[in-house]
């Protein structure tokens, strides 16, 4: 398709014609977020001007305990599917030797499970999705081949989030891939991810039929690095975190205690962020303020395009019958910058100069620090751990059956509950069989009685995570997690254990003095994985695989020359 063909289709809205009484059945939009912290946004004690998340957590339910996984591939299979992300095909982000061909480890959803889309399809409501999808590009794996009725799709992890696409390394150019209803694409020359996924979604909703209800997957790339906004919104940052991260990680504690989603015993993890300022130059100091100027920037554009879908909603007749939920796909991203394992020689074309930060040509991350400020109170963890900052992140549901409306939850809820409990409050029956196509049930459980207050209590007290032998199993008070580094010890390392009611920030192993406890929670951990199909990773990690054509073999990229190597497993 031509750019202006595209600029076409992701230009201005328009406004639908469609006469009569809004559907009987709830519509649903589904709005995740992309390494986002647990603190960034308003409703969870941050200082970044978020009003429509604050509205929409005003009217529902903010879930402080929501777990999900920490990767985002993964996280995003058991949100569409109401399984893990094993039983879906993503039982990790790469390979490592002994996973690479194995069922599980797909790295695609496979067959063997049902999306939200293809209920939601076969329910009769149209479905939309507009964003990041990261769950296979190939044929029969995108949006459209899901159930998706139109999808405008950034078919990998990530991306410039202007036009130009450029690729996060070496080797991810196939992440760059847009499509439009499966079929690739060019981007307008006006593209920035999170004003284009919003306007796509609006028309869409606005094209919809009144009398059909819809499911709307908008899947913002926001705040994922590169960290680029437009000039007008980092320009309302402006020196706003020249003071440094200990001010503003101490002012988002305070929030959150304010909130009540954390008390003032609970134990804090010593950051030395006063001293890790300090150790910088003026310039660095003045350098690190101005990235994470464009990360708020981030954030708030992304909440102001939310909030132009919730006014269509509005606009349509559909503001009061639609759920809406918000959540983030893991935590915040600590790496610092340049980590996707690329030649020096990549990065030589970005223009990261101070005035440059945050503009089409340049790439940077925030860091640990920053990080450590974003995922407040869970600083120390982040995204691909299983430790809290990298597992527990943001959820709010909006609804006019939603009890509670305005509070904060405690009740430990997960990713794969999501699924379930949107069919459970839409009327869908999830064993029904789709196409004569058999598939695995779902380990969710639907919420739905305690999220409309006929139930005091959550339906859930076990959750278990696993990715690339990052482990948590979460029971009632107590987590037991396996923290690990790539390579070919990873799965060797220790249990740790921690009570969540009196540590909830995991400051205090007790592993030592609970072996029974440990013994325990391990034997149960160990049966839920061998249910759901995970397999201990052995060897070293392999970064990435497609399928040789003329060989029908895996094919990977030698992870220090970036080469192509074929293997000599069949790919399926």
């Amino acid at each position: 398709m031509r750019k202006t063909a595209v600029a076409l289709a992701l230009g201005g809205l328009m406004v639908g014609s469609a006469q009569g009484a809004a559907p009987a059945r709830p519509n649903v939009l589904l709005i995740v977020a992309d390494d986002m912290g647990y603190s960034d946004i308003s409703p969870f004690g941050g200082e970044i001007p978020t009003p429509n998340l604050q509205h929409l957590a005003e009217q529902g339910l903010r879930m402080s305990q929501y777990y999900t996984s920490p990767m985002s591939a993964p996280a995003r299979s058991m949100l569409m599917t109401g399984n893990t992300n094993q039983q879906a095909g993503m039982g990790g982000m790469w390979w490592y030797q002994n996973t690479m061909g194995k069922d599980g480890y797909e790295l695609h959803l496979t067959p063997r499970v049902t999306t939200m889309a293809e209920r939601f399809q076969d329910a009769g409501y149209a479905t939309l999705m507009t964003g990041k999808w990261h769950l296979g590009h190939l044929p029969g794996t995108m949006p459209t081949d899901r159930g998706f009725d139109h999808a405008f799709a950034l078919m990998g992890g990530g991306a410039s989030h202007y036009s130009d696409a450029m690729p996060l390394g070496t080797g991810e150019e196939f992440h760059t891939w847009y499509t439009l209803d499966g079929k690739r694409i060019a981007l307008a020359s006006d593209f920035y991810s999170s004003e284009s996924y919003a306007r796509q979604m609006s028309r869409w909703i606005k094209e919809t039929p009144r009398d059909q209800p819809f499911f709307g997957y908008l899947a913002f790339t926001a705040p994922h690095d590169p960290l680029q906004a437009p000039d007008e919104w980092i320009a309302k940052f402006k020196g706003q975190y020249e003071e440094g991260y200990a001010p503003v990680y101490r002012q988002r504690l305070a929030r959150l205690k304010q909130l009540g989603i954390i008390n003032d015993q609970t134990p804090l993890p010593d950051l030395e962020l006063d001293k890790e300022w300090d150790s910088l130059t003026k310039e660095q100091q003045r350098y690190t303020a101005k990235v994470m100027q464009v990360y708020a920037a981030m954030i708030a554009n992304m909440d102001a395009q939310i909030g132009k879908v919730m006014e269509t909603l509005k606009q349509t007749g559909r503001d009061k019958n639609t759920i809406v939920v918000f959540l983030t796909d893991n935590g915040a991203n600590a790496a610092p910058g340049f980590h996707y394992g690329s030649k020096p020689e990549y990065w030589k074309q970005f223009d990261n100069s101070y005035d440059n930060i945050g503009r089409r040509g340049s790439f940077v991350s925030y860091g640990p620090h920053w990080a450590n400020v974003s995922n407040a109170p869970y600083a120390r963890f982040h995204k691909t751990s299983s430790g809290q900052g990298g597992i527990n992140t943001d959820f709010i549901i909006a609804a006019p059956q939603i009890a509670r409306q305005g509070s904060v939850s405690h009740t430990p809820m997960a990713v794969y509950d999501v699924a379930p409990t949107l069919y459970d409050l839409t009327g869908i029956d999830p064993r029904r069989q789709i196409k004569d196509k058999a598939t695995l049930p779902m380990v969710g459980v639907s919420f739905k009685s305690y999220l409309t207050g006929k139930a005091e209590q959550g339906p859930r007290r076990q959750i278990g995570v696993e990715l690339h032998n990052q482990v948590a199993w979460i029971d009632g008070d107590w987590k037991l997690r396996r923290l690990v580094k790539r390579g070919p010890e990873a799965g060797d390392a220790p249990w740790g254990l921690f009570n969540l009611r009196q540590d909830p920030l995991e400051t205090h192993d007790v592993a030592a003095s609970h072996p029974d406890e440990v013994r325990k929670l391990s034997e149960a951990w160990r049966k839920f994985a061998d249910d759901t199909m995970v397999i201990k990773a052995r060897g070293e990690a392999i970064e990435y695989a497609g399928v040789d054509r003329k060989t029908g073999h895996w094919i990977t990229l030698d992870p220090k020359t970036m080469d192509p190597v074929v293997s000599d497993i069949p790919a399926k």
